[in-house]
């Protein structure tokens, strides 16, 4: 199933996590933002440049593996996520949009693509069965790291 939508990105950031988990935020240190993401079992945050305008939010839950950035991806990641509910929470800090999904364990993606029809960015969130469980940085592009340093964020 695939979902679109237009969001400003707030506080450089967008969110993926259990809507029971919506009180947990992360700390982004020197490793996290090199890495291009904070992860904690319950919430993932993905980090995002300074840039103007909205960007185009594609959330994809339910593609099979394996996964391969696309060729025009500016930079993706991806770690570990389980869904133990039958929604996920999608989107900005402030604007969360509740997505349906079959629970169980995915390869969470996230890949940041360039922009059309006025949006700054397409950012695709993509829950992959039978994926990796582990942590990798799939496109470096504009992250500042090539490696995963630090698979899990600090609580804030």
């Amino acid at each position: 199933m695939l979902q679109l939508f237009a969001a400003t990105i707030l506080y450089g950031q967008i969110l993926v996590g259990l809507p029971s988990a919506s009180h947990v935020g992360l700390l982004w240190g020197e490793a996290e933002v090199a890495q291009g993401f904070a992860w904690d079992p319950e919430v993932v945050a993905f980090g995002m440049p300074d840039h103007d305008g909205t960007c185009l939010i594609a959330v994809e839950t339910g593609r099979e593996a394996p996964f391969s950035p696309d060729a025009d991806a500016l930079w993706a990641v991806a770690v570990p996520f389980t869904a133990t509910e039958p929604l996920v929470a999608v989107g900005t800090v402030l604007e969360p949009r509740q997505v349906p999904i079959r629970p169980g364990p995915y390869q969470l993606v996230f890949q940041a693509r360039p922009g059309a029809q006025g949006h700054a960015y397409r950012l695709e969130v993509i829950f992959v069965r039978g994926g990796s469980s582990g942590f990798s940085v799939l496109k470096q592009g504009e992250l500042d790291s090539s490696t995963v340093l630090s698979p899990r964020a600090r609580r804030s």
